[in-house]
């Protein structure tokens, strides 16, 4: 156990200036000396101080090269640096602050202003590590229920579709797959940062939230449908898609309360808490708009709803239409036997260039083995996500 004081790791080649530090500040901190950067190194391997005081004339190294090794390792770039000097040109004062140095000590050394300043900085220090954890809480928070949103929502779905079985679990797992590839692909790792990766993983259970507003007989039919109710059944996506953009409107309009101003600052509160009222905090939600609204459409343009060809379909519903229909292939229906794994990618390379993005096919066929390796577990929600 640590008696609950601040770790100040001092640096500097003369012993003196150690001994005066020591003497200014032994009681007030735990403090740790070192003659030499390299010294310093060695023992930043093994303990992470709350501030380093770094002298800037030394031999050997100089106390600009350890503050750039410092700065390279990202385990301890995030140490205040105070550096030490009896410098007093502007140029040097310059250079240690775009090193990332917080701030720099004069020598020799004025008691009351080297300890204000070692204050100042440990309290900035203390109020951004504070900051950088409630942040680090809060976005799990939301990632959570982002997550939990997208469950519940696509268990709905399931337990009024009884045609379908675990398609939805069964498409996203298909589609996890896919979404990781294409992110080390060249033609699009680009496009598929973390975050961007997470945010499509959890739509793609709400592709067909839509469904939740087709009629019980059409939906859980054990024959195949007739050509009106087909037609019928196609409106999901359309469905869906206006599902996600009464949200939309939802949260616009939450700006817009004009009730007493308790009640218009508690809205605010829970909706600056969930982040979900600009930017790219709702990109979670507008990728699955486009899935929901857009899965059904075809590379040739004869899909649904709105006939999109080509690059005009949205590539989260492009890359989602190839699984879906993976899965509508491979599985059992009333009206059909589940086609093996071998001729459902047959039927899906015949529909290359026609239905699929050519590209995209040819990067999902290369998924075989994998794709194939996963037909026949079990999945569940919670195990997507992870």
């Amino acid at each position: 156990m640590g008696d609950g004081r601040k770790h100040i790791l001092a640096v500097d080649d003369v012993p003196s200036n150690l001994k005066f530090a020591e003497q200014l500040l032994g009681d007030r901190y735990k403090l740790t000396l070192a003659i030499s950067g390299s010294q310093a190194l060695k023992f930043l391997n093994k303990v992470y101080p709350d501030l380093i005081l770094l002298d800037l004339n030394m031999p050997d190294m100089d106390g600009f090269e350890t503050l750039q090794r410092i700065k390279e390792d990202p385990s301890l770039s995030g140490i205040p640096v105070i550096f030490l000097t009896s410098e007093q040109e502007s140029a040097m004062e310059v250079r240690c602050l775009q090193l990332g140095a917080v701030d720099f000590i004069r020598k020799p050394f004025v008691t009351d202003i080297m300890i204000r300043r070692i204050e100042t900085q440990l309290e900035l220090s203390s109020y951004r590590i504070s900051l950088e954890i409630q942040v680090a809480e809060k976005t799990f928070l939301i990632e959570r229920l982002h997550d939990v949103m997208s469950t519940c929502f696509a268990e709905m779905v399931e337990s009024r579709d009884g045609t379908t079985g675990g398609h939805i679990k069964n498409t996203t797992s298909y589609f996890k797959i896919f979404i990781h590839a294409l992110a080390e692909h060249p033609s699009y790792a680009h496009l598929f940062d973390e975050g961007y990766v997470r945010n499509l993983v959890r739509a793609a259970p709400l592709h067909d939230i839509g469904k939740i507003g087709i009629n019980d007989a059409i939906l859980r039919k054990e024959s195949a449908l007739n050509k009106e109710e087909f037609e019928t059944m196609k409106t999901h996506s359309k469905i869906g898609g206006n599902t996600f953009e009464k949200i939309f409107e939802a949260i616009e309009g939450v700006h817009n309360i004009q009730h007493t101003q308790m009640g218009a600052n508690a809205f605010q509160k829970i909706f600056d808490t969930l982040k979900i009222d600009e930017g790219d905090d709702t990109q979670f939600l507008h990728i699955a708009k486009d899935m929901a609204l857009y899965h059904h459409e075809r590379w040739n343009g004869t899909g649904y709803p709105a006939g999109l060809a080509g690059e005009d379909i949205p590539l989260c519903a492009r890359i989602l239409s190839l699984v879906d229909v993976y899965d509508a292939l491979t599985s059992a229906r009333p009206y059909k036997e589940p086609f093996s794994h071998e001729k459902s990618l047959d039927i899906i390379k015949g529909d290359r260039g026609v239905f699929f993005d050519p590209e995209l096919t040819d990067i999902f066929l290369g998924l075989s083995e994998a794709i194939k390796e996963r037909l026949n577990e079990k999945i569940t929600f919670e195990s997507l996500f992870k």
